[in-house]
């Protein structure tokens, strides 16, 4: 099989542990300490050319708080309709787009609006998503505090390591900030290692979803999580189907299918939204109007300019006299080389 040979699932313990958590099968020890936890899926997309700028961050949510009516165990699709979505851009990396080894859609989000954040208020803005899960949309407000519901998070992510990387890049630490309880590998379950990875787009095809505009960082932080439940919901079903799916999609992927979509677009934290005056014009504003000095010299500057264009317009040779007499140095003739 080569390159993309097919394993059994590598993380069946984190299978498993889903699956006790979505109700489908007995709880044990390590899922009892949980509760009823709630699954944060990340994502991060970096600059191609400079991976410490991280471009796109991208979050699924799922409280299982909020499905008591769906237990014990449900099918997937209802799982997946209790799904919280964002996604968040710096506005210091507006200009960077992805578009030499991937093709990058961060206007593309599928889910919702994006996010205009600063860079300075990702690690906030994260904190508090994990601090407040169910709270997602307001997690971006800084200005408003959130009520305290705190519980136990179960991280999820498809590649944990690249994405726990670049949110350290951002400063937030997943075990100082985020205390997360368990950590699930999508890519892991469904049998993917370093030497034969399973890439996002291979999975979900593999189980009957055609994904659109990936390597966006919300569109793939929701596959992801949606492929979580799916796989937990299918191979207890039908044990090994996953792996069996597989098999079917070896190879050469076809290309990402892309839509020309903009998603909604809105400004959190302390992101100033286009058009408006940043802080610094409005306190510079601000200052020239409590001194009126300074304003009746410009004025008068200006109204200097208009007299001199006019004069010069209307008697071009007496203009040009003028500058000749106030800067005779300008019009000396070049000394010849001899």
């Amino acid at each position: 099989m080569g390159k993309h040979r097919v394993q059994p699932p590598g993380d069946n313990r984190a299978l498993h542990s889903v699956q006790e958590i979505l109700g489908l099968r007995p709880r044990t020890t390590t899922t009892a300490n949980l509760g009823r936890p709630v699954f944060i899926c990340i994502d991060c997309e970096a600059f191609e050319h400079d991976q410490s700028k991280v471009t796109e961050i991208g979050v699924a949510v799922l409280d299982t708080r909020d499905c008591t009516d769906l237990w014990p165990g449900a099918n997937e699709k209802q799982w997946i309709e209790k799904i919280q979505y964002a996604h968040y851009l710096p506005v210091q990396y507006a200009e960077l787009r992805n578009k030499n080894f991937i093709r990058g859609c961060a206007d593309g989000f599928n889910f919702g609006s994006t996010a205009w954040i600063d860079l300075d208020d990702a690690k906030p803005i994260l904190r508090r998503i994990f601090q407040y899960p169910s709270q997602l949309h307001q997690a971006g407000d800084l200005s408003t505090p959130l009520w305290d519901c705190r519980c136990q998070t179960v991280f999820v992510a498809h590649g944990a390591s690249n994405d726990t990387a670049f949110l350290r890049k951002l400063g937030f630490d997943m075990e100082s900030d985020g205390q997360v309880g368990l950590t699930v590998d999508t890519q892991k379950v469904a049998g993917g290692s370093k030497r034969a990875a399973i890439g996002l787009q291979r999975l979900l095809l593999s189980m009957g979803v055609q994904p659109v505009n990936l390597h966006n960082a919300g569109n793939d932080a929701a596959y992801t999580l949606q492929s979580m439940v799916m796989m937990a919901c299918r191979d207890f079903a039908n044990p090994g189907s996953v792996a069996a799916a597989l098999t079917r999609f070896r190879g050469k992927m076809p290309p990402v299918q892309h839509t020309a979509f903009k998603a909604p677009q809105i400004w959190m934290g302390t992101a100033v939204r286009p058009g408006a005056d940043p802080p610094a014009i409005v306190q510079r504003r601000k200052n020239t109007d409590q001194d009126p000095t300074s304003v009746r010299i410009r004025a008068e500057r200006r109204r200097r300019k208009r007299v001199a264009r006019a004069r010069a317009k209307a008697d071009p040779k007496a203009a040009a006299a003028a500058v000749k007499k106030r800067r005779p140095w300008s019009f000396k003739p070049r000394r010849n080389a001899t």
